[in-house]
């Protein structure tokens, strides 16, 4: 029977833990990664919601006074806007905003055409991101795990490989290139 040295067996079970680690945790980097990239972007898309705009049919009377609750709903109905009623205020004294469940009409009073937004959550990200933004209970606990082992692969990825190709050959030059890209953004913002 072979005897393994003490060294031996740390670089085997660091070996056998980056390997085990690896693979549990590959699907919570994929994740993290794509919703990373989605909340990154946010100035240039909204990753939680798709937010559509249109010009639409709609005519409302032309005086705050004629316009109450059931005025509303008469005009929503006859311009066949079926989501469901919530409220309506006036913002100045010629427009109108009517709140609907996941959309909004904003017009000008008199006129014939209203502003539709109509707000849908994002599938996949709307939920993807709050891993990112709204850690709470259980999920706090696993992500301060998931990064702890997120710093041990990253140390034992280091000593894994030996020889030219491992860290004390080319590896530091890679770690401190990986390095010196953060660092340079910390310091010249």
């Amino acid at each position: 029977m072979k005897k393994h040295s003490k060294k031996g067996a740390v670089r085997r079970w660091c070996l056998i833990l980056h390997r085990d680690l690896g693979y549990f945790f590959a699907g919570a980097v994929i994740l993290y990664a794509v919703s990373g990239l989605a909340v990154n972007h946010i100035n240039d898309w909204n990753p939680d919601f798709i937010v559509e705009h249109q010009e639409r049919p709609f005519s409302l009377p032309s005086e705050q006074a004629a316009i109450d609750h059931d005025v509303v709903r008469a005009a929503l109905k006859q311009h066949g806007i079926n989501n469901k009623y919530r409220s309506y205020d006036f913002p100045t004294e010629h427009k109108i905003k009517i709140y609907l469940e996941d959309a909004s009409l904003f017009m000008r009073l008199g006129e014939k055409t209203a502003a539709y937004e109509s707000v849908h959550r994002r599938p996949f990200f709307f939920e993807s991101n709050r891993l990112h933004l709204d850690p709470k209970g259980w999920w706090l606990v696993f992500s301060d795990i998931f990064a702890l082992c997120l710093i041990f692969l990253a140390v034992s990825g280091l000593v894994i490989l030996r020889g030219k190709n491992g860290f004390f050959g080319r590896g530091k030059w890679f770690v401190a290139a990986g390095l010196i890209v953060p660092l340079l953004f910390l310091f010249t913002v």
